[in-house]
């Protein structure tokens, strides 16, 4: 089906596994189809100018600003600040920038938002637009990366997003250029934002170019692994990987170490301990001996970690289990059904648990990282940059039981010293990997406790703030094992739709359901086919029974 692709330029700046493509149609839905076919025509084509038109919505609105992340001990430390929100409204004669920063909220699929940077050289263009600009006609020949991601990096929302209705998805791109942010996304982003202040302050700083602003992303990942060290916990922890050969990008809604499910927990290392001795997949965040040895003799001088930096032996046995948790708003008071509506929940965190564990085990190549956002990473940060984040105490605050351990990094020094040592990205991207093989490091092969627990949950809360708390209403939790065989088939068979290796595929009659919640329903072409599928069946079906009593 041939559909012309236009979008504003303003947003183009970031367990099941088995498939029920190809199930069959019962008698009875068959015959509901076939009356509902008769009332009404099936197209061929979507007529998407006969669809509204609501506005492309930016973020939340609000933010104009970078944020650097900092806890609150850091923050009520630092008698230095910024002000918090005082100085970036001072600005005469100053331009305060945005960053491209991900911010990803739930609600049936999950969206994707960036705050576009009106940064000279930059693709993204100001959040802010009150007009959208002129539409952009791109070839609908072309595979889905290069017509919706053409100058950002794919994220974990834009992999598991599809696996609701993945012709919804590229109706959703085709037609607003992303998903569109419903009320009841706005919604949960209220929720998501107030967990975020229970551990951050965000604090506004100005940057001036794209090395800056990739900077203070990387800056804050660092800070949000320091925190996790010290405190047990840690949200919105933005992280970056390449999957199936595309540089992916993500956000962790939280990681923390108490365990979400125990009795899980205990059955799936039961389980490990009964499968010791057979061969298996090793956990993604363990190595063999030979693999280990020769990434760290090819790997370029972006991923190797300077050796000052007083790190860890890879392989110690690690003191801490650390969790993947992520947060889903709902609307209403019941948790999902399992099935296909808990596919891409599932997904979305054995991709988190991959490209986290890829981090910590330094596999990233950050040149590949550094080139999809057209980046320089030898181009030193700027002075204004600089000079405002080294106002910040931007130095972890030693827990009492790190105080005298020497695997603490160098980094109880002055800000501006830190600074200074990582001011460009190719000198703090291996602070980064440090930081992430400190808090995770490598298990040894034989070891069955991983220090990124397998065990990964989804926590459920209301999307509506109640009188308790801006964060919502636990509804409950749901835990599942990481599953490397799983994510990796889904990852090859949906960066292969991405890539146009294949056809853009809906949902089966079964799931039909979903069709009701979908303004593309009207004039969905891959509804009309299936639909037809059915009914030719069906036909078929009813002239072999007609046969059959002939003959008797």
């Amino acid at each position: 089906m041939a559909i012309a692709t236009s979008y504003p330029h303003a947003i183009d700046p970031i367990a099941e596994t088995a498939s029920d493509y190809g199930s069959d149609i019962d008698d009875a839905t068959a015959h509901h189809l076939l009356s509902q076919a008769e009332s009404q025509p099936l197209t061929d084509d979507i007529a998407l100018e006969a669809l509204p038109h609501p506005p492309v919505l930016q973020d939340d609105g609000v933010e104009q600003t970078a944020h650097l992340r900092l806890s609150h001990a850091q923050y009520s430390s630092s008698p230095r600040s910024l002000g918090h929100k005082s100085k970036a409204g001072e600005g005469e004669g100053r331009r305060v920038r945005e960053a491209s920063i991900e911010v990803e909220y739930d609600e049936g699929n999950r969206a994707s938002f960036f705050n576009s940077a009106s940064i000279p050289n930059d693709e993204a263009t100001p959040a802010a637009a009150p007009q959208p600009e002129p539409s952009q006609t791109i070839d609908p020949r072309l595979p889905p990366i290069d017509r919706f991601r053409r100058r950002r990096p794919i994220s974990v929302t834009d992999l598991v997003s599809p696996a609701w209705c993945e012709q919804q998805y590229e109706y959703s791109l085709t037609k607003y250029g992303r998903v569109r942010k419903t009320p009841a996304m706005k919604q949960g982003s209220t929720v998501h934002r107030e967990l975020e202040e229970q551990v951050h302050v965000r604090v506004p700083v100005e940057v001036v170019s794209k090395e800056d602003k990739f900077a203070l992303r990387v800056w804050n990942s660092i800070h949000g692994l320091r925190m996790l060290r010290e405190t047990g916990l840690t949200r919105e922890l933005e992280v970056w990987g390449v999957l199936e050969g595309e540089v992916v990008i993500g956000i962790i809604d939280e990681i923390r170490t108490t365990c979400p499910d125990d009795a899980m927990e205990a059955r799936m290392l039961e389980d490990a301990e009964r499968g010791r001795g057979k061969k298996e997949v090793l956990p993604a965040d363990q190595r063999t001996l030979t693999e280990f040895l020769t990434h760290s003799q090819s790997a370029s001088i972006l991923e190797r970690t300077p050796p000052a930096l007083g790190r860890r032996t890879r392989h110690d046995s690690p003191s801490r289990t650390y969790y993947l948790v992520d947060v889903k708003t709902r609307q209403s008071r019941t948790l999902p059904t399992s099935g296909s509506q808990s596919r891409p929940t599932h997904m979305q965190l054995m991709i988190y648990h991959q490209l986290l564990s890829s981090l910590a085990a330094n596999t990233v190549p950050a040149d590949q990282v550094f080139a999809r956002y057209n980046l320089d990473a030898n181009t030193p940060f700027s002075d204004t940059f600089l000079a405002q984040v080294a106002n910040l105490d931007i130095s972890p605050s030693p827990a009492p039981s790190q105080a005298d351990n020497s695997s603490t990094p160098a980094s109880q020094e002055d800000p501006l010293t830190e600074l200074l040592a990582y001011n460009t990205l190719s000198l703090l991207w291996p602070l980064l990997i440090n930081e992430a093989s400190l808090t995770f490091p490598l298990s040894p092969p034989q070891s069955s406790t991983p220090s990124i627990s397998p065990l990964l949950t989804a926590e459920f809360r209301t999307s509506r703030p109640d009188e308790v708390s801006e964060a919502g209403t636990l509804i409950g939790q749901r835990s599942f094992p990481f599953d490397a065989k799983a994510v990796s088939a889904y990852l090859a068979d949906e960066i292969g739709w991405w890539r146009g290796e294949r056809e853009t595929k809906g949902v089966e009659v079964e799931e039909a359901f979903k069709c009701r919640l979908c303004e593309f329903a009207e004039g969905c072409a891959w509804r009309a086919t299936k639909v037809e599928e059915g009914l030719r069946r069906v036909r078929e079906r009813e002239g072999l029974r007609g046969r059959g009593r002939s003959v008797v």
